[in-house]
């Protein structure tokens, strides 16, 4: 009977060691930010900031490095910047 729970007690903790990670996964998100400027410059410096405050107001920290993308029309630049963020 003791060796039962004990193998019991090891298949619970290989049991659990496999979903730890999945579990600290699914606290991951992607945070993004975009903005409209007159420059392409001018845009990404707003798009990088409007991330940063959509980090903060999560509450998470920073994980990798940043995507900017950017769509140039004739007038006005769109950037959007988007970064993966851990709690």
């Amino acid at each position: 009977m003791k060796s039962l729970s004990v193998v019991a007690l090891g298949a619970a903790l290989v049991a659990a060691a496999a979903f730890a990670p999945a579990a600290q996964a699914a606290k991951c998100v992607m945070a993004g930010g975009s903005a409209t400027g007159l420059t392409q410059d001018i845009a990404k410096s707003l798009a990088t900031m409007a991330l940063n405050q959509s980090i903060s107001n999560y509450g998470g920290k920073p994980s990798g490095k940043v995507a900017v993308s950017c769509d140039s029309n004739v007038i006005l630049a769109t950037c959007t910047a988007k970064q993966r963020v851990c709690k």
